[in-house]
């Protein structure tokens, strides 16, 4: 089940990749509350085609997906210029190098950690336009 809720077309888009579809309601619905527009990911396959097909001005990914980890969608996010960060339980030290300056946020965590984050994340969008320079 998806809930969308209305959010003003100048909202930040944000993609979130997430296989325990209550756990991603949840976050969408935070994330509407707070004006965000939200996409959300179920799978390797379903993040893939969103970036391929959608603009987004961040991500938050989980690490471990049903059917893989979630770098591969790390990398094409990376190469749009797209920031995001990382929401698992799993341990960091599973983060590959090449995102290893990627932030990691551990669940659980607090709403207001998650809020931190995508701020700052979002924050990363706009200092990279202004600077002409893309990094997550």
């Amino acid at each position: 089940m998806t809930i969308t809720t209305a959010t003003p077309s100048a909202a930040p888009r944000i993609l979130v990749v997430e296989d325990e579809i209550e756990l991603s309601t949840l976050l969408q619905t935070i994330l509407n509350g707070e004006g965000y527009g939200v996409e959300q990911a179920y799978s390797l396959s379903d993040a893939l085609h969103s970036i391929d097909d959608e603009v987004f001005d961040a991500a938050v990914l989980d690490v471990e997906l049903r059917d893989g980890v979630v770098f591969s969608v790390a990398d094409a996010l990376k190469a749009r210029g797209i920031p995001f960060f990382f929401l698992s339980a799993v341990y960091k030290g599973v983060v590959p190098v090449a995102h290893r300056d990627v932030p990691f946020l551990s669940k659980p965590y607090e709403i207001e950690e998650l809020k931190s984050y995508l701020t700052d994340t979002l924050g990363q969008r706009r200092s990279s336009r202004r600077s002409g320079h893309h990094s997550p």
